[in-house]
């Protein structure tokens, strides 16, 4: 097997979404076959769509975002080894924190960091939504040139079924 140290990241760009939470179970599932290093991204921003998606403790609005967004990224990686525990690659991952808009910064972080693939979530809009706000998932696919895998976590699979 190839030496971790060797061998291409993986990138997976988190929101933490249940979307989010599939796309870094099919990364850990993934990496565990080729022995390749794991980095978590999240982009720090504010979304037009979910304003106030980052909820600060107490209401407090000089806390910079980013300082949130790391708060909610360790709640939910604490979260991800309590439900899977067997997922090792957790702990030897690497979490990365960038501002920005996520498609475009999502792209350039992987190039910077020569990630052998992207994993993300996608939940999936349609209609009027996804014509207004579009796929952050999608235009990462659009712009990338390195491969990108698109995951939808199964609830959300279930839902647009039903």
């Amino acid at each position: 097997m190839n030496n971790i140290t060797d061998t291409k990241p993986v990138l997976v760009a988190i929101d933490f979404s249940t979307d989010s939470e599939a796309a870094l179970l099919w990364a850990s599932h993934y990496i565990s076959h080729i022995q390749a290093p794991l980095i978590i991204l999240h982009v720090v921003h504010d979304p037009a769509d979910t304003p106030g998606f980052y909820r600060r403790e107490k209401d407090d609005w000089t806390e910079p975002l980013a300082a949130v967004a790391s708060r909610m990224a360790e709640d939910f990686i604490k979260k991800m080894q309590k439900k899977y525990p067997k997922l090792s690659c957790l702990q030897d991952s690497r979490i990365e924190f960038i501002s920005g808009l996520p498609p475009g910064r999502i792209v350039e972080f992987a190039k910077k960091e020569q990630a052998q693939l992207i994993v993300i979530g996608s939940c999936g809009r349609s209609g009027l939504s996804h014509i207004l706000l579009g796929s952050v998932a999608e235009r990462v696919a659009q712009i990338s040139d390195i491969p990108v895998v698109i995951v939808k976590s199964p609830a959300n699979i279930e839902e647009k079924h039903e």
